[in-house]
């Protein structure tokens, strides 16, 4: 049964009471209070339920705190824009994922985040007078600010280790593997000879947003997949019942492998041994590295997301063309 995202539901609705009582009412302070607990409770569903749902929620949310921080709004909304700024900071990489990926234009946060601290600055020297203005945006400033440096992090990391490629390119044997899915049934790379091409994506673990929004993307194409016999295989860290589960919550229609002790991961050399972020999950291995690979029924890799652009997207529109070659 697929799940729901109860938290950002839940911020939603808190947010809209902190709308009525803000625009029927003369309690603005406790409507900014009410609609600032919305923010962080639908916030509960960062790394699992990430997506337009709870983009909106923080939007709105957001919003309705920074109205009700500056109103009445007799001058520049300097505290609704500091929302916003931190809002999108948080969750704009995630939201267009499939542009920015895991290390595309990193000034993107860090501009946001500029103008959010100096939005914040003004709003309360310029304009609010007491000290609920400086104190109930800055846990969301704080926490942009610490996704913001995460994600400057994650970059440096993650470039560092693909800058001489991965092990296995174009053209070369599929290394073997068998595995669980998140059914507990053994899946082979050689289940697929002669039938099947295969799109073999590895991720990071469901604790990863970003993987979520990778897996979602590739799912919202599965009709096109199939109709080119092409099989996606998602391979992870994680176990069997951390897989199921994120299956049923994502809705995907595909295979999610158990790859515990990531040595599917090394094979490939999509595996990262030493890496230090603070959102990550522990691994005692390390971490896989976000990578796709494109391999035709004789087992022979076709097409590699580049390593200079980790968590690449593979583009329909680039392979499917080599698909149609291969079939």
């Amino acid at each position: 049964m697929r799940k729901y995202p109860v938290f950002t539901a839940g911020g939603l609705i808190i947010a809209l009471a902190a709308a009525t009582i803000l625009f029927f009412t003369k309690f603005h302070l406790a409507a900014a209070i009410i609609a600032a607990v919305g923010y962080f409770v639908a916030m509960k569903d960062f790394s699992k339920f990430t997506g337009r749902f709870q983009f909106f929620t923080q939007l709105y949310a957001g919003a309705i705190a920074g109205v009700a921080f500056d109103f009445p709004i007799d001058h520049f909304p300097f505290l609704l824009f500091t929302m916003m700024f931190a809002t999108f900071a948080t969750f704009g990489r995630i939201m267009f994922f499939r542009f920015f990926a895991y290390t595309g234009k990193t000034w993107f946060e860090l501009v946001l985040m500029f103008l959010a601290v100096g939005c914040h600055l003004a709003g309360n020297i310029l304009g609010h007078s007491d000290i609920s203005g400086w104190l109930l945006p800055a846990p969301a400033i704080i926490f942009g600010g610490i996704i913001t440096w995460g994600i400057v992090k994650d970059k440096r990391q993650l470039l560092a280790s693909t800058m001489k490629g991965y092990k296995i390119a174009i053209g070369s044997p599929a290394p073997v593997f068998s595995l669980e899915d998140q059914n507990g049934e053994m899946v082979s790379l050689s289940d697929f000879a002669n039938e099947k091409n295969l799109l073999i994506i590895f991720v990071r673990g469901d604790w990863c947003p970003g993987c979520h929004m990778m897996l979602r993307t590739y799912q919202k194409e599965s009709e096109r997949f199939k109709g080119k016999n092409i099989f996606v295989l998602s391979i992870g860290p994680d176990p069997v019942g951390v897989n199921r589960e994120m299956v049923e919550r994502l809705g995907l229609d595909f295979k999610v492998l158990a790859d515990e002790g990531q040595k599917t991961a090394m094979k490939y050399g999509v595996q990262l041994q030493e890496y230090d972020n603070a959102f990550a999950e522990k691994y005692n291995e390390g971490i896989p590295l976000p990578a796709s690979f494109l391999v035709d029924k004789k087992g022979i890799v076709q097409y590699v997301s580049r390593p200079d652009k980790v968590g690449e997207f593979l583009n329909p529109s680039l392979i499917f063309p080599i698909v149609d070659k291969m079939n």
